[in-house]
Order: C-alpha cells, then structure tokens, then sequence
C-alpha cells in the first residue's frame, strides 16, 4: 500500500513535526511505503525516513494520496491519475483565507475526495461549511488512526 501525505513545505511547523513522526513510524512496516509530496523545497522539521519528492512527480503515482489543505486538493484533483484522495483539514482555510464558495464546495464535494477532520470540533465545522461529512477524525496525522481508516 502506497501512503503519501501533500503538503506546501516539510519546514518547522506543529504540521510538518506531527506528519514526520507519524509517517516515521511505518518504516518497521514492509506492507507500507509512505510518502510525501511538497509544493516548495525546505530543511524539513526533523529527519524523515521515507521518500519526500515535489508535487510534479504526483501524476505518476497510484496510491493515497492526503492533501492537507484546498489548493493542494484541487491540485490532487488535476492530475487523473488512479489514486485515493483525502482531504485532511489541517486548518479551516476557508476561516483565515479568503476562498470562493463555488470554488471550494466544488473540491471539497467532488465525489473523489473523502474528508478527515483534525478534531470533532473541525468536523462540525466542516460539515456547516460545505455540508459533507468527514469520514473519520484524525488526531494530529495519528498512522494508526490512518491506516484503520484504509
């Protein structure tokens, strides 16, 4: 099974630390190759044991793929290639950034994509929003959270 998270950058931040040490842990596990994808290079926030490569490579891969933000989804969305989407919201963009609704209600009600909330209070927010309920909870990119999931 092919996991690989997308995100802007694998720099110092509560995201990057809490993706870094989740994926690190499936190293010990050979059914599993984790991944992530980034939008721009960066000095990661501490060492990562398993590939990261740029978004580009993306439309050559199969497998899930975790987007944690819209621009990243949609990007997701683009390429056509045979993998699984979920949108994990790490943050409500749509509070701090401004967002057009058709836009955004048109990513995150594509049929492709499944939604994780960060926390039951994300997902209630999520679903007032776009009205779409996440799939599952996510506890700060728990693995083992993730691969119950799947």
């Amino acid at each position: 099974m092919n996991i690989s998270a997308v995100v802007k950058d694998l720099a110092v931040s509560q995201n990057s630390f809490y993706l870094i040490k989740e994926f690190n842990k499936l190293l010990d596990n050979p059914d599993v190759s984790a991944g992530a994808f980034y939008q721009r290079a960066s000095i990661p926030a501490s060492t990562a044991c398993f590939g990261t490569r740029i978004c580009a490579h993306i439309s050559s891969y199969n497998g899930v793929l975790i987007p944690n933000n819209l621009e990243l989804t949609e990007m997701c969305l683009k390429f056509k290639n045979n993998s699984d989407i979920y949108f994990y919201v790490w943050d409500l963009d749509w509070l701090s950034n401004p967002v057009y609704f058709s836009s955004a209600m048109n990513i995150i009600r594509d049929k492709k994509v499944k939604i994780l909330a960060r926390s039951e209070s994300h997902a209630k927010c999520i679903e007032n929003f776009c009205n779409k309920s996440p799939v599952a909870i996510i506890d700060n990119w728990n693995i083992e959270q993730i691969m119950n999931l799947l």
